[in-house]
């Protein structure tokens, strides 16, 4: 993979994590705080965090091929950063509305969701992309 693919990937991986963050959110806050208002500056939080989370899969960049092994280390450390970013960044109600364990076991499962999702949709995309090329060499070889 070149830097510029690497790159381009990354950039796919911000809109879509800040597709995602901000249905989270959505439904988070609509299941704990339903009253709330949510104001216009609140928007650029899930663009925030997705900006900070694209940061730790920069750990995954090759330029071969990773073994499995080698794959399977890469996103443990990738989830174990954006974890430890969004279990940092974000802290519970002052209202005592959740406790703050329970608060951050669902914060840290929301996260799990969010980048399992997120590795399912690229992988889906590349798939996707795999397959149309090998369609489309197959019809060349069978055209000469």
């Amino acid at each position: 993979m070149t830097i510029k693919e690497f790159l381009i990937s990354r950039v796919q991986l911000f809109f879509l994590l800040t597709t995602l963050i901000l249905a989270a959110s959505a439904i988070i806050g609509a299941v704990i705080a339903p009253a709330e208002e949510l104001h216009y500056y609140q928007l650029f939080g899930p663009m925030a965090f997705a900006g900070l989370c694209v940061l730790p899969t920069c750990v995954s960049f090759f330029r071969k091929e990773p073994t499995l092994g080698q794959f399977i280390i890469r996103k443990a450390i990738e989830l174990v950063l954006i974890e430890c970013i969004i279990l940092f960044i974000i802290s519970p109600p002052d209202d005592d509305s959740i406790p703050a364990l329970l608060f951050y076991v669902i914060l840290g499962a929301v996260v799990l969701v969010i980048y399992i999702l997120a590795l399912l949709i690229m992988w889906l995309q590349k798939y996707r992309q795999s397959k149309k090329l090998s369609d489309q060499l197959k019809k060349l070889q069978t055209s000469e």
